[in-house]
């Protein structure tokens, strides 16, 4: 315990000292690999069912893939609560809370996870069928789903424990874990899909098999004693003093999976409106090559939170600027370049999703427009962690569900009356343009609020 704890101070002072363009360095790749688990997952199921059961049954995974949304809402709201209060609690050496954190989120991960499972199984297919499914496809989707949903527990603790090993400034230890759990999904997919034969549920039982790795390996690091901060289990019980400011926070994380999950709703309706099985397929897989082209904005966001939350919490404000800054430009920067070789090369990314398939000059301009906006997304989840991590749940709430509610559904119901189906795809730009604006201001207003907080603490110094 001794070394993890020198270890612990050894991360801390370097986030509190170290140039920020090395930070940038040493923490983003790691962190960029750890956050691309879910993403990754998701692609490699997408993947294995378009090239071995088809058209039908990525049709039937699309629209079961935003009932799996409220999985990761609960992780992100109880993971990114808790790890925005560890953090400050490092940076501010509070010691009783860091006892207490532990215990307080396997509490919250074992009541989500039976809550999402019970639901999720009795009303898999009336779900499925809210959406938009139909025949073969309202079946495929609800198989999938029902199975996917019996290890909600398993991802939940999972996700949650590796937000707040990243949080210690772990990095490179969550990005290990991730990674050999990701690698165990790519491996029994095509085992179980393919060689197998189980068919959609091979997919499910992958992801879930993948998960309960995660958790095993998240609890022998805790109950081997590598985490830098201690943990009484005296504490395992209900603590409102702790699960009131997690909570606090983790809702507007949550808040952000959820009305993203209401989005994916409202998106995949319209397409049942206005388009067939094939539109169903084809927007499940542009879902999924976006979330792809996410993952260095949640990279980017992963590694700045433990930048962000120590300094914030021992009162370095410039320096949590600086790291907004510099962690903003470099995620800008990458996400751009992908953001143009996918533009580049649409035929080629969406083939390996939907093998065999010809592709309309329209449902080309559609995903090159769909793709349009991400970096102004990237810059948006840089800007809501940030709000997260200082504590300001408020904000990152109201900005989620103004992006995500007021400024998308109204455009998505509109525009395919005159535009039809291309206007669901020309929504999300219309939506992030909206938003960019207002999270520009905001940032601005925040800045020179710590700026006025700096130069007040100098002419005291002096």
């Amino acid at each position: 315990m001794a070394k993890s704890n020198n270890q612990s101070i050894a991360i801390k002072d370097e986030i509190r000292s170290a140039p920020m363009w090395e930070l940038v360095w040493k923490l983003t790749p790691v962190a960029v690999i750890a956050m691309s688990i879910n993403s990754i997952n998701t692609f490699v199921d997408a993947l294995f069912i378009g090239q071995f059961l088809g058209e039908t049954a990525l049709a039937g995974v699309s629209l079961a893939f935003p009932l799996s949304l409220l999985t990761n809402a609960f992780a992100a709201m109880i993971g990114v609560g808790g790890s925005s209060l560890l953090s400050i609690a490092l940076g501010s050496n509070d010691t009783i809370t860091q006892k207490k954190i532990f215990n307080v989120i396997t509490i919250l991960s074992l009541l989500a996870g039976a809550a999402l499972t019970c639901v999720g199984w009795y009303f898999a297919e009336d779900l499925i069928s809210a959406i938009g499914g139909k025949g073969e496809v309202l079946a495929q989707g609800a198989h999938y789903y029902r199975i996917l949903i019996l290890g909600a527990f398993f991802q939940v603790f999972a996700v949650v424990m590796n937000f707040l090993i990243r949080a210690e400034g772990k990095l490179k230890t969550a990005m290990s874990m991730s990674m050999a759990s990701m690698l165990l999904n790519m491996i029994l997919n095509p085992f179980f899909i393919g060689y197998l034969d189980m068919g959609i549920g091979g997919a499910s039982l992958a992801t879930i098999i993948s998960m309960f790795f995660l958790l095993v390996m998240g609890l022998i690091y805790y109950f081997k004693g590598h985490s830098s901060y201690p943990i009484d289990h005296k504490y395992f019980k209900i603590e409102p003093e702790i699960i009131k400011p997690i909570l606090g926070v983790g809702l507007s994380a949550m808040m952000l999976n959820v009305m993203f999950l209401v989005q994916n709703i409202v998106v995949f309706k319209q397409i049942s409106i206005y388009g067939d099985d094939w539109d169903i397929a084809f927007m499940g897989a542009c879902y999924r090559i976006l979330l792809l082209m996410l993952i260095p904005g949640f990279g980017f966001s992963t590694a700045v939170q433990p930048v962000i939350g120590i300094n914030y919490g021992a009162g370095d404000y410039q320096r949590v600027k600086r790291a907004f800054f510099v962690f903003g430009y470099g995620c800008i920067g990458i996400t751009s370049f992908l953001l143009i070789l996918f533009e580049i090369f649409p035929v080629n990314i969406l083939s390996l999703l939907l093998p065999n398939s010809t592709f309309e000059a329209s449902d080309i301009f559609n995903f090159r427009i769909m793709m349009a906006p991400i970096f102004m997304s990237s810059l948006f989840v840089m800007a809501i962690i940030m709000y997260q991590s200082i504590g300001k749940a408020k904000i990152s709430g109201i900005m989620t569900v103004l992006r995500e509610i007021v400024f998308f559904i109204p455009v998505v119901i509109l525009l395919p009356r005159w535009l039809g189906i291309t206007g669901i795809y020309v929504a999300p730009l219309v939506q992030n343009l909206t938003v960019l604006f207002i999270i520009l201001y905001l940032l601005r207003s925040q800045f020179k609020e710590w700026d006025v907080k700096f130069e007040k603490g100098y002419k005291e110094v002096n």
